[in-house]
């Protein structure tokens, strides 16, 4: 049975093996934009991220995360025009090959989006390669709508947009 729990710096190494695993398995690597060491470093800082994942056992088989620091989303209200606007983008999708179509990414994306809530942002947004046809359904599997296509960084990526105060 898969549980699901907040990460800490004490699961970082469990978090970049996982990375790894998922990374080295991917036949297109532009669909997922990598993480430098100091950016690994910097995301399990304080206040920087809530890492959310899935365990079978003792073995993480799933992540994904809510980028709290407004530098990861700057660029993206930005293109969107909700830069006055608390908006917090949800990523790091990685889940191991073996355990795909099984509801985990679903699931980890509900309980950020309630985490995310909590804290009272606006929005949520989510960014995905077009072609990356499994997260672009993961994606709007949480009611996200497609807001535009567009080059962040040196990555193509979908920008999904999910309005959490109606």
């Amino acid at each position: 049975m898969i549980e699901y729990k907040e990460l800490f710096e004490e699961e970082k190494n469990q978090w970049i093996v996982l990375m790894n695993a998922v990374l080295d398995g991917l036949e297109r690597k532009e669909f997922f934009m990598p993480f430098t060491q100091q950016e690994i470093e910097e995301l399990f800082g304080e206040n920087q991220a809530i890492h959310m994942g899935a365990y079978d056992g003792e073995t993480l088989v799933g992540v994904a995360q809510l980028y709290l620091n407004e530098s990861y989303v700057k660029e993206i209200k930005e293109i969107i025009g909700l830069q006055d606007k608390k908006v917090i983008e949800l990523g790091g999708y990685l889940v191991l090959e073996e355990y795909r179509n099984q509801g985990i990414m679903k699931k980890l994306e509900s309980l950020l989006i309630e985490k995310a809530k909590k804290l009272d942002y606006e929005y949520i947004v989510i960014t995905v390669h077009p072609e990356n046809i499994a997260s672009n359904k993961a994606v709007e599997f949480t009611g996200a709508n497609l807001a535009k296509t567009a080059v962040l960084g040196e990555y193509l990526r979908n920008i999904y947009v999910l309005e959490l105060k109606k």
